[in-house]
């Protein structure tokens, strides 16, 4: 997690102790001669500097036996250490600072040269033989005339500005023989292995530290390095090196740093690294591709940090790593490592930090308390399990961050925790923590800043100690068993805290605090969620305030006094009445959330909701609001333009079911950050709203059961709806032929998901947070038949339902570009024409709807390659020939393709060797017939005018293939769905994940 904190840890140590050791013999020497005094103040006077942050220069002065910063011998200046001291400006070529001829260290890291080139004066101070002009703000090529200081040993010019390329770095260091340290990170070298490695090897044979990182090199590295036997120190980090390690690296015999954090390794690590006595510092962090073995680990290793997150570690940590005794930091996160934390961990005496999180272990914790050096422990996102009790909490007292949540953890959370004195951060959430909470009144009261418990089974009341915590700044215990009542008053003292979350639990909240009691001794919060809490609301100056699934009936109380929320949800309540016409003044004017979905609101939509300038998210969804979008909504006419200006920040517009009337707005064209438009199940008139079509990030479409009319073609419109994932316009009069051109530019929809990479994310809102909390977008799709409301909407879920309309003509070829579709529904209509053989590209596809058209033709035999699907109706066609009788046909019933009169096939009970042909058990006519929507418009629909009763041709070899049919089709589904879980853990995970997140997270 931090495993990058040592690489620049060892880099700063070994480059500024050289320095910090002439810089720390100044504070005694004098320089007596007049001549180096005069040089020293000319230079001090030319030189911009900011004096409140300078600790040397600023001390400079004629009359000082001392200069700060300042290294003398025999009276001359041989060292000079300006790092950190505010310079800005540069130094220009005539600086007294190029006089100092007798300097041999030379530090000027870490100020602000303000974009210039280094200075070529620097080549005649050819005694130097220490230079670090690392981070100092010098731009440009490095000048290869610094090559003349042949004296150097140590030569630092890290820089993210500079580069060397023409000429390259076999010109700047082909005469420092005698250069022992060289540190180039983030210089832009651009170099394949090959270069860099038979220049290093060729020039600095003396070479002991090598620091290249960032510096936009190749592999492979070369075996030409063999040659610098001296090398020690090894940092190659974040280079694009894409090769194997090679194992001559470990043959360097005073070896002890190697770092190759995000290079791009593959291949196997050699485990004889990790045997290397003299390593003490090991860093492979960030390669993904590099497969890794832990070794029974030598009794004599030096090894103080190993760092390995995300590299792909096999097998389980060996017993044997208590060998490590010297062993300070230990970072093996996100490496796939399964099995138990070995007990022998215990023994690690000199552990600081500690972190195994998101792994797949399954054991309990190990004793820790010997390690009482630890500072911070990781182990979040496991499997970990049993009872924490028996840990050593209270031998642990300079821990500062626990983090132990997304575990199984279970029983009681032990009371020392709360004693720790330097403890700041307690994760717990997500376990199987249960029992009563139990902390002592000697808790340490002013550390402990975080503290989140949440979806546990922790039961009783809330402790009143742990009020008392005065540095909380976040409380988060939602999702447990707490019971009883609490007053609001106990959050009296409690300056600091600006988050709390006490939803869903079984408590009642009194929020009436005394009359005595001054307002300022409240926390001014930034987020306070109590969700599905019973309480009385009486504070004010929130930004968040989440009162969602409680019971409230009456808004003007559960807003009372709230003036400027960013974040105001009172979702899924109970309350019966019209929207508050000043709602708008309860808000922020540059709120973003909004919402009062799943309630009973009735009436209009206020316009005082147009004071908020900047929404986010506005859902007033599942009311009984009427009458027409607010003016304010409505303030554009005309033709729109092009290029709408980006004035409106809305990410979600949800108002569906509910009794609205008008047309879409044309103003949320200038939304163009929309994503979610969910305007389904009311009474909007007009036609298709193409201009949407300008918003580039549109995921949803819902028009559902309106009265809109007209083609959906858009001819005059870009065509940049590259995100969309869901597009529902059902049960509407929308007629004319489906857009085949417009189709091909969903590129959502023609993704072909690897499950191997899925992490299942959700989508909310371009990211949208309230304060930490993403918000989690929902809607209604007709899925199999079924309304079914999605409650996170998986950026993998792609449906498209136009059914219930007018449409005419082909289907369109186009669609089977859209190879990620999960859902598709035409049904309803009056399509005519083949069903077109390109969908059965369509692999992801699981519910295909044609039913209620006019289609003819066979059914085309590349439909059975659908592997996935598990509902597919080709009813009321004028469908002909056999019904292909292969892999998942032989799974669908009779329904499936009844109502089409030359269909024949042992689904249907029929032969297809019939001499008179066809379908004979399905002569039966079909009739239009009309019917009412919910939304009250008259709708046709195909049906048959009675139900069929005989049975030609069902004969016993029939009936004897549909059963035999019927469980060949179940065996093959259930093995090509759970023969992966079962053998591929990568899958398994993921799928328990997704099942986790989806069931059990708020």
């Amino acid at each position: 997690m931090n495993g990058s904190i040592f690489s620049w840890l060892i880099l700063a140590i070994s480059t500024i102790s050289i320095f910090s050791n002439e810089a720390r013999a100044s504070a005694s020497a004098q320089c007596l001669g007049i001549d180096q005094r005069s040089l020293l103040l000319e230079l001090r006077n030319n030189l911009i500097f900011n004096a409140s942050k300078s600790s040397k220069l600023v001390q400079w002065d004629q009359s000082a036996d001392s200069w700060s910063g300042v290294t003398c011998e025999d009276g001359l200046v041989v060292g000079l250490d300006l790092s950190v001291e505010s310079i800005s400006g540069g130094i220009n070529g005539s600086s007294s600072l190029f006089k100092l001829v007798f300097l041999r260290s030379l530090n000027l890291a870490f100020n602000d040269f303000n974009y210039t080139a280094i200075s070529l004066g620097l080549a005649n101070l050819n005694r130097l033989e220490n230079l670090n002009l690392s981070y100092v703000g010098f731009v440009g090529q490095i000048p290869t005339k610094l090559s003349r200081l042949t004296k150097l040993r140590t030569l630092d010019l890290s820089s993210t500005l500079l580069k060397l390329e023409k000429p390259n770095l076999r010109s700047l260091i082909e005469d420092l023989g005698e250069l022992r340290e060289l540190y180039l990170n983030g210089v832009n070298l651009s170099a394949e292995g090959s270069e860099w490695c038979d220049a290093l090897s060729s020039s600095v044979p003396k070479l002991e530290v090598l620091s290249m990182s960032y510096c936009s090199l190749s592999g492979p590295i070369g075996a030409s390095l063999m040659s610098l036997a001296n090398l020690s120190v090894i940092q190659l980090n974040d280079n694009n090196l894409s090769t194997t390690v090679p194992s001559f690296l470990a043959n360097f015999s005073s070896l002890k740093t190697l770092s190759l954090r995000d290079c791009g390794l593959q291949g196997e690590f050699p485990q004889k690294f990790l045997q290397v006595q003299t390593l003490q510092n090991l860093d492979l962090s960030g390669n993904e591709l590099l497969q890794v073995s832990l070794p029974d680990f030598m009794e004599d290793s030096s090894l103080e940090t190993l760092v390995m997150p995300g590299t792909n570690i096999l097998g389980r940590i060996p017993d044997s790593i208590d060998n490590l005794r010297k062993l300070s930091w230990l970072d093996l996160s996100n490496c796939n490592l399964s099995g138990s934390i070995p007990s022998s961990m215990k023994n690690l005496s000199e552990l600081t930090y500690l972190d195994l999180s998101f792994n797949s272990l399954t054991s309990s914790v190990p004793p820790l308390g010997a390690s009482r050096n630890l500072t911070q422990i990781y182990l979040c996102d496991n499997t970990l399990r049993d009872h924490i009790s028996s840990v050593g909490w209270e031998d642990l007292l300079n821990l500062e961050l626990l983090y132990l949540q997304n575990n199984s953890l279970e029983g009681d959370i032990p009371p020392a925790l709360f004693t720790l004195p330097r403890l700041e951060r307690i994760f717990l959430s997500y376990n199987r923590f249960n029992g009563r909470l139990i902390i002592h009144p000697n808790a340490s009261s002013d550390q402990l800043s975080m503290l989140s418990l949440s979806s546990n089974q922790l039961q009783g009341s809330i402790p009143a100690s742990i009020f008392k915590l005065q540095g909380l700044s976040y409380l988060f215990l939602s999702s447990n068993n707490f019971s009883d009542s609490m007053n609001i008053d106990v959050l009296q003292g409690l300056g600091n805290l600006t988050n709390l979350d006490l939803s869903y639990n079984g408590m009642s909240i009194d929020a009436k605090a005394p009359a005595s009691t001054a307002a300022s001794s409240f926390p001014e919060f930034y987020s306070l969620s109590l969700a599905s809490c019973q309480w009385i609301w009486t504070l004010e100056r929130l930004l968040l305030l989440n009162l969602s699934a409680n019971f409230f009936e009456e808004l003007e109380i559960a807003t009372h006094n709230v003036t400027s929320a960013k974040y105001l949800d009172l979702s899924s309540n109970n309350i019966t009445s019209v929207i508050p016409d000043n709602i708008g003044d309860h808000l922020s004017s540059d709120g973003f959330f909004f919402s009062l979905s799943k309630n009973n609101f009735h009436g209009s939509i206020p316009k005082s909701i147009c004071k908020v300038d900047y929404p986010g998210v506005l859902d007033l969804s599942h009311n009984h609001l009427k009458g027409t979008i607010p003016d304010c909504l409505m303030m554009l006419s005309g033709n729109i333009p092009q290029n709408i200006p980006a004035t409106c920040y809305l990410r979600t517009f949800d108002i569906s079911e509910n009794l609205l009337q008008g047309q879409i707005p044309l103003s949320l064209a200038n939304c163009t950050g929309l994503e979610i438009v969910n305007i389904g199940d009311n009474q909007i008139e007009g036609t298709f709203p193409c201009h949407f079509q300008a918003i580039s990030s549109l995921h949803v479409l819902v028009l559902r059961s309106n009265k809109l009319h007209g083609e959906i073609g858009c001819q005059h419109s870009p065509n940049t709806w590259q995100m969309l994932q869901i597009v529902d316009i059902s049960s509407n009069n929308f007629s004319g032929t489906l857009p085949a051109k417009c189709i091909t530019t969903w590129e959502a929809m023609k993704v072909n998901v690897d499950i191997n990479r899925i992490q299942y994310p959700f989508l909310h809102s371009a990211g949208f947070l309230s304060y930490g909390r993403p918000y989690q977008d929902t809607v209604t799709v007709i899925v199999k038949g079924l309304e079914v409301e999605l409650v996170k909407i998986l950026i993998i879920f792609t449906s498209i339902d136009f059914s219930c309309n007018n449409f005419e003509g082909l289907i369109p070829d186009t669609l089977g570009a859209l190879k990620g579709l999960h859902f598709l529904n035409l049904s309803n209509n009056a399509f005519s024409g083949p069903i077109p053989s390109s969908l059965g590209h369509l692999q992801q596809l699981e519910s295909l709807d044609l039913s209620l058209n006019d289609l003819n033709g066979t059914i085309p035999p590349q439909l059975s390659d659908l592997t996935f699907i598990s509902s597919l109706n080709l009813s009321y066609n004028t469908l002909e020939g056999s019904i292909p009788a292969v892999k998942q046909f032989l799974t669908f019933s009779a329904s499936s393709f009844e109502g089409n009169a030359g269909l024949c096939g042992f689904q249907l009970g029929t032969n297809c060797s019939s001499p008179l042909g066809g379908n004979q058990s399905c002569k039966n006519p079909l009739e239009k017939t009309r019917s009412i929507a919910a939304n009250g418009v008259e709708e046709e629909s195909c049906v048959p005018t009675q139900s069929d009763t005989d049975d030609h041709g069902n004969n016993d070899d029939s009936k004897k293939w549909f059963y035999i049919g019927i469980s060949l089709g179940f065996v093959v589904g259930f093995w090509i769905f759970c023969a992966p879980l079962a053998l591929i853990k990568s899958w398994r995970l993921a799928y328990y994940h997704f099942w986790d997140k989806v069931l059990f997270s708020h």
